[in-house]
């Protein structure tokens, strides 16, 4: 009851202050407001909700977008840190590589229910779920936007995206044309450096060239202070080409490369001889690439498809084990529009992971390698029901997979849109999240017993394990008073089954994954952006959670611990100058507890509530030459923004500044 009591008494508050700060915004000034010459807020066109292109105002979904301004003005070095920005999405960084992030809630080193795309490429790691954060690498200058949709995406995107959407839109080749350097350095980050050449190919064609390369220093343990043994180096390429043959045809063809290694203070492993554990600094090397090509026709402005492959390559290689992957997938998906209000986007789709393990004493795969087959096909659309006013999409996701079979996953969506600055949404869907390699046929040597007889507890996947479920229930509210003020709010209710957690067998020295764990989450994600004056930007955003889980000890209180109840942020970007911008961005983070695998009763970490302040000055030297001097966790020199993995030492994040100039020519 208490629980419910604070939830309503977080949307009161947040109702009564957008209630009050509206009418200040869009009062007597808004004659003058209007006449500044600054896009809508509203207007941004997104295609990772529908699968289409929409007006961000139009779409039935909890939608945010970053574009490229936000990112660098936000003082980001990688796609991690600019995530923060995100109402509703949990965002820690756990060491110097490696970051936890989610979305309403279930966070973790491998959280498990986001689905992560870089131009319609999956990220999403299948030996164990979730994504390897310090392998996902962009040119930021070449970033057009990152769209992020919290809540359920399954009817297009399939399983696994089952509490968002982070897509990464890079910009085509012909907005990059020209050469562009950019060389950093600061008290953690040592080097970044980035280089890029866009260049014309013919009439028709554009193509770009990158490389980019960064070498980062490690923080400080959490104990002592000493040397957290985390540094970050990582080295990447590519291209990208984009074409059109005729008016009516496009294509783009893009690929990648990159290696990264990286440190891990390993604070205790099992090993099968005296003293039985031990602890290590082990590297990790990892490298890779891929190559992606799209074809669209256009047929008319209703009628178009899109053919889409791509091949992914990446080795892991850390103490614990070796794994390789190699995917191929393909996509296909045709929009039209016939008659009678009704706009339909279809498609099918298929995905062949191979996957080939390392096994040690520590992880094992059984088999060492296997593929997997997913085959999908998807309906959506969106019918108009009143002109201008209102709007029903129905659509469902039927694939199929290697560990639970056939899954359905539909939803359903009403827009009603009474005025033109105003709209309303509301939806139900359905999601799942398939077994990983993991869960399904995978063991973990958990500890080593050698008295009074030699035994190894460990923790192994089950054949038996199926599918994470959600039923999904959102609403709500856009509000864009006028170009420069905007208002996003969106309620949601989940209720999830057949969530993973933990069962010790009979002989108390092992345990299995099991679906024994289920529960209810809802919050609430809110966002107000406002440009009272030309020279000044201000944007706030808040979130709330609360979860109510059931299962065994550990799972429920790991789940509902490790996510923050409450988030906030503010960002403000002040023109000092035509070419001096200050930007200036605080947060806060709600605690959070780490609880000890061994007693329930016990916490291993407690991570406090905490504020934290970012600053950076932009001045554009001249039109083809700009400077940054930014400095992060300004607040705070040393604190721990999330737990760490069981085996890894806990990490204190430092103060950071840094220096960056950039060149186009």
């Amino acid at each position: 009851m208490r629980r419910e009591i604070w939830i309503t008494v977080n949307f009161v508050v947040c109702f009564l202050l957008y209630s009050m700060v509206t009418p200040l915004f869009v009062s007597a000034g808004d004659e003058d407001i209007l006449e500044m010459d600054l896009a809508n807020l509203m207007d941004v066109q997104i295609t990772s909700a529908g699968r289409k292109s929409q007006v961000l105002s139009d779409v039935p979904a909890a939608v945010y977008v970053i574009n490229r301004e936000k990112i660098f003005e936000s003082g980001a070095t990688t796609i991690a840190e600019a995530l923060r920005l995100v109402p509703g999405l949990q965002v820690a960084r756990i060491n110097a590589n490696r970051w936890a992030i989610s979305s309403r809630g279930f966070n973790g080193t491998f959280s498990n229910k986001l689905l992560v795309q870089i131009d319609g490429r999956s990220v999403y790691t299948p030996s164990y779920s979730g994504v390897y954060w310090d392998l996902q690498h962009v040119l930021l200058e070449d970033v057009d936007r990152i769209e992020v949709i919290r809540g359920p995406g399954a009817t297009l995107w399939g399983a696994n995206a089952v509490n968002g959407i982070i897509n990464v839109i890079t910009l085509p080749a012909s907005d990059t044309q020209g050469g562009l350097v950019s060389l950093g350095t600061g008290t953690h980050e040592k080097l970044m450096a980035g280089a890029r050449v866009g260049t014309k190919l013919n009439t028709d064609t554009y193509a770009r060239f990158y490389a980019m390369g960064n070498d980062r220093d490690s923080f400080v343990k959490a104990s002592d202070g000493s040397d957290g043994h985390d540094g970050w180096k990582n080295g990447q390429a590519g291209f990208r080409i984009d074409g059109d043959k005729g008016i009516r045809h496009a294509w783009t063809l893009q690929g990648d490369i990159f290696r990264v290694e990286s440190e891990q203070d390993v604070a205790i492993r099992p090993v099968p001889q005296f003293p039985y554990n031990d602890a290590i600094v082990d590297s990790v090397k990892s490298h890779g690439g891929n190559i992606l090509g799209r074809w669209t026709s256009k047929d008319s402005k209703q009628d178009i498809w899109t053919l889409q492959a791509y091949y992914d390559y990446n080795t892991r290689d850390e103490y614990s084990l070796g794994q390789t992957h190699h995917t191929l997938d393909m996509d296909f998906q045709h929009r039209f529009q016939p008659s009678g209000g009704h706009d339909v986007v279809w498609g099918m789709g298929y995905r062949i992971v191979r996957d080939d393990f390392s096994n040690t004493f520590h992880v094992q795969m059984i088999p060492e390698a296997q593929t997997t087959h997913l085959f999908s096909g998807f309906v959506q659309d969106e019918i108009t029901i009143i002109d201008d006013l209102l709007w029903l999409t129905l659509g469902s996701k039927i694939e199929h997979n290697d560990y639970t079979g056939i899954e359905l996953q539909p939803n359903a969506r009403i827009l009603w849109r009474p005025a033109k600055r105003h709209s309303f949404w509301t939806s139900v869907a359905r999601a799942v999240r398939t077994p990983s390699r993991m869960e399904d046929s995978g063991r973990i040597l958990q500890a080593v017993i050698p008295f009074p007889m030699y035994t190894q507890i460990s923790l192994n996947g089950s054949p038996e394990y199926d599918a994470e479920k959600l039923i999904a229930l959102e609403t709500g509210y856009r509000y864009a008073a006028t170009n420069n003020f905007s208002a996003d709010i969106s309620l949601f209710y989940n209720r999830y089954t057949d969530l993973g957690g933990i069962v010790q067998e009979e002989d108390r020295w092992s345990m299995y994954f099991a679906n024994n764990v289920k529960g209810n989450t809802y919050g609430m994600e809110f966002a107000v952006t406002w440009l009272p004056v030309e020279w000044l930007e201000t944007e706030f955003t808040y979130s709330c959670l609360q979860m109510d889980i059931t299962g065994d000890a550990y799972s429920k209180k790991t789940i509902e611990e490790t996510s923050p109840s409450h988030q906030a942020g503010l960002r403000l970007g002040i023109d000092l100058k035509k070419n001096l911008r200050l930007n200036l961005w605080a947060r806060y983070t709600g605690e959070i507890k780490f609880l000890d695998f061994t007693n329930t009763d016990r916490y291993r970490y407690v991570v406090d509530d905490s504020f934290a302040l970012d600053a950076n000055i932009r001045w554009q030297i001249n039109s083809n030459m700009d400077l940054t001097v930014a400095g992060q966790n300004l607040l705070d020199g040393d604190f721990m923004e999330y737990g760490s993995d069981s085996y890894l030492n806990p990490i204190e994040i430092q103060r950071t500044l840094y220096t960056k100039i950039t060149w186009r020519f």
